[in-house]
């Protein structure tokens, strides 16, 4: 999938402090002072009282802490448009995704670990200019939302113990589904998936095209990949095989067969459904640069 670069956003420069907003971005801690060299567990946490369908965002990780680890396990995020990725040299993580039905209330979007590296107190915080919420609507109409951020302090000769992520379970059952859209690759045969691991986090997926049925998956030969996802050939192959892998191991595989026309109409509403959410996100971010371009 085509690598998605969050630009300046003219919402978030409207976001001001006075108001008292319906949705809330946030950081939670077990505590905020930890020894230099310890680790520090933090969860990025959305609140809102409207429902809403997607959302971007960037967090800035503070000079004086390293991120270590990052885990979207029990995200309310159903699926992800950018996956959270870490730029070291801007110190910034960067997500999107989107939100089938919409959601209203509480729920975590990721847990990272953070490093103390160097005496002193700094800000986690999110990038206002690359933040934004959108109302569960066709529109996509932004959300005002309040970005609150959390003050870390570290200390020399204090020590904190994390407890180690026990995951034994795979990722959960989804369906893979083949459709194909003009706005998207060109109007070529494209895969969609999606699914969630509530243990540590989803950390790849990866794809395998055959002719034929193999009993063993192992046996193929797979590529690593990102929904939605281009097929190979200009008609889908008869057997297409998915599998999650989970931060800890885990594998869940599913299979896409045109010899099971009912399965397969089923998982379709639901592919129509997530791929109109995705163009619409794109769309979004396309006008986003070109309202951010001089």
């Amino acid at each position: 999938m085509r690598r998605l670069f969050l630009s300046v956003s003219i919402f978030g420069a409207l976001v001001a402090p006075a108001f008292a907003y319906a949705a809330t971005l946030s950081f939670t801690a077990p505590q905020t002072s930890v020894g230099i060299g310890e680790p520090i567990e933090v969860s990025v946490f959305f609140d809102t009282k409207n429902a809403i369908n997607a959302i971007e965002a960037a967090v800035i990780i503070p000079s004086r802490f390293e991120l270590k680890n990052m885990s979207d396990g029990n995200t309310i995020m159903s699926l992800w448009v950018e996956r959270p990725r870490y730029d070291r040299e801007t110190r910034t993580i960067s997500f999107s995704g989107i939100i089938p039905g919409g959601f209203l209330g509480t729920g975590q979007l990721l847990k990272l670990t953070l490093k103390a590296e160097a005496a002193g107190s700094a800000a986690l915080s999110f990038d206002r200019t690359r933040t934004t919420v959108y109302q569960n609507g066709p529109d996509g109409t932004p959300e005002p939302t309040t970005l609150r951020s959390l003050m870390l302090n570290a200390e020399a000769g204090t020590v904190v113990t994390v407890t180690p992520i026990v995951d034994i379970e795979p990722p959960e059952k989804f369906v893979p589904v083949v459709t194909r859209d003009p706005q998207l690759y060109e109007g070529a045969w494209t895969l969609i998936f999606a699914t969630q691991d509530k243990g540590s986090g989803i950390a790849y997926y990866e794809v395998s095209e055959s002719p034929v049925r193999m009993i063993d998956p192992t046996k193929l030969s797979w590529t690593k990949a990102e929904s939605p996802y281009r097929l190979l050939g200009e008609e889908p192959a008869k057997y297409i095989y998915v599998r999650a892998v989970d931060e800890q191991g885990n594998i869940r595989t599913e299979l896409y067969t045109q010899a099971h026309p009912l399965s397969w109409l089923l998982g379709l509403a639901l592919g129509i459904l997530i791929l109109a959410l995705i163009l619409l996100v794109l769309q979004l971010l396309r006008k986003k640069r070109r309202h951010a371009s001089p």
